[in-house]
């Protein structure tokens, strides 16, 4: 049977399942390495789908540390950056492991005398050869290009490397730790939910979504990385323009590019931002009626709108509010005639070595 995006996304439930139940054994690396150190800050080495899973875990660790997350482009990093901190934990990112500019990064910090770790879903790939201490996301190998399952089991890893840091080293006491795995475990059971309902969704809208020829994605707090993995997903999938904006960057200048047949997507979470970018999306309305907002509320007067009634943290919502942007990739790339098994400028690896 051939697989698909959709092949994955289907089995999202059972990898972050399976994920959250084997924490202690595809963490264990990482456990050991950070037992009785402290680090100032998180300097995360990622690019495409795992900056943006980088980005949607970003405030639920520093919020559970007090610390602070830096996400740099490896390519930046190894050809312009100067100064390796000892007091910072660098964490080398690439789920195929085959990232040339992630390698390269990794080999310049494992050249000094600092803290670094990697995390792939591929043990045998070619960033294994370089890295020491080894994080397996747990999600496999996804023979699709376009990682679904993948980025989800990134995000998951990402805060459970939070979680467990957090409890080990006495941040967190057992009551706050056994709550937080509670509410990360009831967020996964929510999953097969927000498949059904994002393809209803997609369903009702598939007349005038399948129009779209230019997309923008707007949100917030943690729904910034969402929007991140919109711009990222779209683009590759649906191949036309898409821009995710965090909210008040967007009112800051690309506003001024909106058109009446722009597409706008919004990331609505449960947070006092909600309200301000409500407003602007009430103001966009009088410049184009072609504005969504996924939302964690169960109810919207906008027949376009998906609602998804979940009641969930904002710090953990990507987990959830991503699978209705994997699943518009996919059902839109399909729907305007896009082969996703076929590739598409077949020599561009071997011509500009991006992946090794």
């Amino acid at each position: 049977m051939k697989e698909t995006m959709l092949t994955y996304i289907k089995q999202e439930f059972e990898v972050n399942k399976n994920i959250i139940n084997s924490r202690y054994e595809n963490l264990n690396e990482f456990l050991k390495f950070i037992e009785n150190k402290k680090y100032d800050r998180w300097v995360i080495l990622a690019t495409g789908s795992s900056a943006n899973a980088a980005e949607c875990a970003k405030y639920y660790i520093e919020n559970l540390l007090n610390i602070n997350i830096e996400i740099k482009m490896p390519f930046l990093f190894s050809n312009y950056s100067t100064k390796i901190e000892k007091d910072t934990l660098y964490i080398i990112v690439t789920q195929g492991g085959h990232s040339f500019s992630t390698i390269e990064a990794l080999k310049k910090v494992s050249k000094e005398t600092c803290n670094v770790i990697t995390l792939t879903a591929d043990l045998n790939s070619p960033v294994c050869k370089h890295s020491k201490t080894i994080v397996d996301i747990g999600c496999g190998k996804e023979k699709v290009g376009y990682v679904t399952k993948g980025f989800s089991a990134t995000v998951l890893t990402f805060m459970l490397m939070g979680l467990e840091f957090s409890y080990k080293n006495k941040i967190i006491n057992e009551r706050k730790y056994n709550n937080e795995l509670k509410k990360l475990q009831e967020a996964i059971l929510n999953i097969k939910m927000v498949i059904e309902k994002s393809f209803k969704w997609y369903e009702t809208n598939k007349k005038e979504l399948v129009l779209g020829e230019r997309f923008i994605s707007i949100g917030y707090g943690p729904g910034y990385g969402v929007v991140r993995e919109a711009d990222t997903k779209i683009t590759e999938t649906v191949r036309r323009p898409m821009n995710g904006h965090e909210l008040e960057e967007y009112m800051h200048g690309p506003y001024l590019s909106l058109a009446p047949d722009d597409y706008i997507i919004f990331i609505e979470t449960e947070s006092s931002l909600q309200f301000r970018q409500k407003a602007l999306s009430n103001y966009l309305y009088n410049y184009t009626k072609n504005i969504y907002t996924i939302t964690y509320k169960d109810f919207s007067e906008n027949k376009n709108d998906l609602t998804l009634g979940i009641k969930i943290d904002e710090m953990l919502s990507p987990l959830l509010f991503v699978i209705p942007i994997q699943i518009l990739s996919y059902n839109l790339a399909e729907d305007k005639g896009n082969d996703l098994n076929k590739k598409i400028f077949a020599d561009f690896d071997d011509k500009l070595k991006s992946k090794i």
